[in-house]
Parts: C-alpha cells; structure tokens; sequence
C-alpha cells in the first residue's frame, strides 16, 4: 500500500530547489499583495525556509540578514517576510546578467 504524506512535506521538498524556492517566493509575495493573506505568506516563506535547511542556510544563499530571517520565521512578521521576499529579486537579477554577459562571450 502506498504510503501518503503531508502536503507541509511534499512542499519543502519541492522548495529544496533553489531556483524553484525563489520563483514560489515571488508568487507567494504577489499573491500577498492582492489579497493580504498573512498566514499564506507566512506558510510558504516557512516552506522554503525550511526547504533550504533552515534560516542560516536561507540567508546565506539569498544574501539576506540570518537574524532577520529568523526573527520574521518567529515573530510570523509579515511585513519583513515581504521586505525579505522583494529583495531576493536583485539577487537573482544579478545571476541572470552574469549569466546572459557569459553567453553572448561565448556566441561571439
């Protein structure tokens, strides 16, 4: 018989991927904005989090604040979850222009 697990559990294994954690991320804190669901927010902000292996290992690779990260994870602080989330954008913009300088190099 095929063993069920929880949704919580499937998440944070979908989100261990970062690209994948940053893209639900930027979803999570569009959705915020239209509907001002908090605990959504707060939910999927904890999912990737944890999917990343905590708030150390979150903060590290986003480049954010460890302490702010754990302290939003704690105080379920929506509006510094959201601040949080904004700014991973930049990180990201970042990769992809490196990224995009590499391959017109190598096309030329």
């Amino acid at each position: 018989m095929r063993e069920m697990r929880n949704y919580r559990d499937y998440l944070i294994e979908g989100l261990s991927d970062f690209e994948e954690a940053i893209s639900y991320l930027q979803t999570e804190l569009e959705e915020y904005q239209k509907d001002g669901n908090s605990a959504a927010l707060y939910y999927g902000f904890s999912a990737a989090v944890e999917g990343q292996g905590g708030a150390r290992e979150f903060a590290r690779k986003t480049h954010c604040n460890p302490q702010g990260v754990a302290q939003a994870m704690s105080n379920k602080d929506e509006t510094l979850i959201a601040n949080i989330i904004a700014q991973l954008p930049a990180t990201q913009c970042e990769t992809s222009e490196t990224e995009t300088e590499k391959l017109q190099a190598v096309e030329t």
